[in-house]
């Protein structure tokens, strides 16, 4: 490749390129959820019978099914160009520089690349002093070769590799029109790889890569790529702990659409528990859409979405950046990405920012409700659900919500914001488990409510101090009374022998546990019988600034870093 061919060339058009065929794309994705919508569902559900209903419904299935796949193609294509015309771009930049570098300082490039250093006068100079300084204008002229080099050689092998990826697709493109429409896997796969690979070559950290680092590659950007960035790679920029709160809720607020879309077309056609799954996800997004539509303060951050597992979201309330405060709330037990979330979890983050801001208006806080990892699910109490009698999901959890809290402190734009992590339910025990990361939770103060133990013996060994761990628990929440699967090593509650072990360690109420303890209203006994149920109205009430009583207050308190302000309670 030459110099012209590479500072001539116009990579904008293959971004453009790349938008059109995302807007075909979702052309597709509205013929395949009306074709679910209007066709396929209500045969299905209707009452026509017989061989001719169950032909009609076949085909129906299988054109619903041939619509998905030729909408995940044109997504892919969307992306591939748009990949390829940034890569071209950025190597097309780093020639431009080398190239201003070189001729600024006198030296001529060539098209073919070589560069030859200016003339210099040398009489009168001295035979040392011209060696001296040809050697100079050598290793100058070959360090811009080099860079130069560097671009044209980036530039040819991504040329290569991004035509045989659009073969790739031309070659689908034949398949399908021949009938077989079996799903492309190779073509995505690759379309994710060259996703990947220009990230990559634009220096974004790897996933191992601290949110400290993230946040130093992103600064260094300038502004007008940081918004190309955001637009084409939304999804990689909105979950990337590291970029700040406003560009990833920028980002975000971009993806939500895509992924609703995406997720509509799968769910067209689905059936069983993988629609439910689905509808699930598709309410809790709908969900969100209307918090973040609706007016009033503190102004909603989308933070995180996406549809791993069963399914992931962080929303704050304030901007975590700016804000003096920022706590973060994970929750427990039955929470993943539904409708249900999208409203109790979310405001239950609303109601402390809204308290916080209330009860100390001179300060600012953002609160956060963080659905970062799975969480234990059940219909009601049963001891046969092994996910919620085992540390597993909270141990998967941790790491990733440890490196969330790293990223308000990387981003935040005074480097020192006071920050609460706050576990409810099952989430007390993923917050224990993150305290117990290599170097501790990044956390000033440790909440927990409702909780059935955090993994460790003592308030202590979260790590924070045991003056900063604050503990909360409804007289009535059965949660909170869990007993040890190990029944030796039960203690009734205010046994003067030794500490009450629940489910997952000492009960954090216990007298035994230390930290603060706050006062929160006693709730509704439902006995074992609602615990058999899943009835636990004093398991949900800490957030609730009616029924929880003193509860929401003193959490706000202590997101402000007014813990000496608490109404205090006796530990059990």
């Amino acid at each position: 490749m030459q110099v012209s061919q590479l500072r001539d060339a116009k990579p904008l058009l293959l971004t453009d390129a790349g938008d059109a065929w995302d807007e075909l794309a979702e052309k597709f994705a509205t013929h395949t959820a009306d074709c679910g919508k209007y066709l396929h569902q209500p045969l299905q559900q209707g009452n026509w019978g017989g061989l001719a209903a169950e032909s009609a419904a076949d085909r129906l299935a299988r054109m619903q099914r041939d619509l998905v796949v030729a909408k995940r193609e044109l997504d892919a294509v969307g992306t591939v160009l748009r990949a390829c015309g940034e890569e071209f771009a950025a190597q097309q930049g780093k020639l431009a520089n080398a190239v201003a570098d070189a001729t600024g300082a006198g030296y001529h490039v060539a098209d073919d690349g070589k560069v030859t250093a200016p003339t210099v006068d040398t009489a009168g100079m001295k035979p040392g002093d011209v060696a001296m300084m040809q050697r100079d204008q050598a290793t100058r002229a070959q360090g811009y070769a080099d860079r130069i080099g560097d671009a044209l050689s980036a530039a040819q092998k991504a040329d290569k590799e991004y035509a045989a990826a659009v073969k790739l697709f031309t070659d689908a493109a034949n398949r399908c029109a021949k009938g077989d429409w079996s799903v492309g896997f190779v073509e995505l796969a690759k379309a994710d790889e060259l996703n990947r690979e220009l990230l990559h070559e634009l220096g974004m950290p790897d996933k191992k890569g601290s949110p400290g680092s993230v946040q130093a590659w992103w600064a260094q950007l300038s502004p007008s790529l940081q918004a190309k960035l955001i637009q084409d790679y939304p999804q990689e920029i909105g979950n990337r702990d590291g970029i700040p709160a406003a560009d990833r809720d920028r980002a975000n607020r971009t993806y939500l659409p895509m992924l609703l879309n995406s997720l509509e077309s799968e769910y067209a056609g689905a059936d069983g528990d993988k629609a439910k799954a689905l509808k699930d996800k598709i309410d809790g997004l709908q969900g969100i859409k209307k918090q973040l539509a609706a007016e009033g303060e503190p102004r909603p951050y989308l933070l995180g979405i996406g549809s791993e597992g069963k399914g992931r979201a962080i929303v704050s309330f304030g901007n975590p950046d700016t804000s003096k405060n920022v706590s973060a709330y994970v929750p427990g037990l039955n929470t993943k990405l539904s409708g249900h979330f999208a409203s109790a979890d979310v405001d239950r983050a609303r109601n402390v920012a809204t308290m916080a801001n209330k009860m100390y208006p001179d300060t600012t806080t953002a609160s956060v409700v963080w659905l970062g990892y799975d969480c234990p699910q059940l219909d009601s109490f049963s001891w046969s659900a092994t996910d919620v009698m085992s540390k597993d999901d909270a141990k998967a959890g941790a790491p990733a919500y440890d490196r969330f809290l790293s990223g308000i402190r990387a981003t935040h734009e005074s480097g020192s914001p006071h920050v609460t992590a706050i576990g409810h339910s099952y989430g007390s025990l993923t917050v224990g488990q993150a305290t117990q990361q290599p170097g501790g939770i990044p956390a000033d103060d440790v909440v927990l409510v409702g909780s059935p133990g955090v993994g460790v013996n003592k308030a202590s060994d979260l790590g924070v101090g045991a003056e900063h761990v604050y503990i909360g628990a409804a007289e009535n929440d059965q949660v909170t009374y869990l007993p040890s699967p190990n029944l030796l090593e039960y203690v009734a509650p205010g046994s003067e022998y030794g500490p009450k072990k629940n489910w997952f360690g000492t009960d954090p109420a216990d007298n035994h546990f230390g930290g603060h303890h706050f006062a929160v209203a006693p709730g509704k006994d439902t006995g074992l019988t609602g615990l058999a149920k899943g009835d636990l109205p004093a398991h949900s009430l800490y957030f609730d600034p009616d029924a929880g009583g003193d509860s929401l207050p003193n959490i706000a308190s202590v997101v402000t870093g007014h813990g000496d302000r608490i109404t205090t309670t006796r530990p059990r």
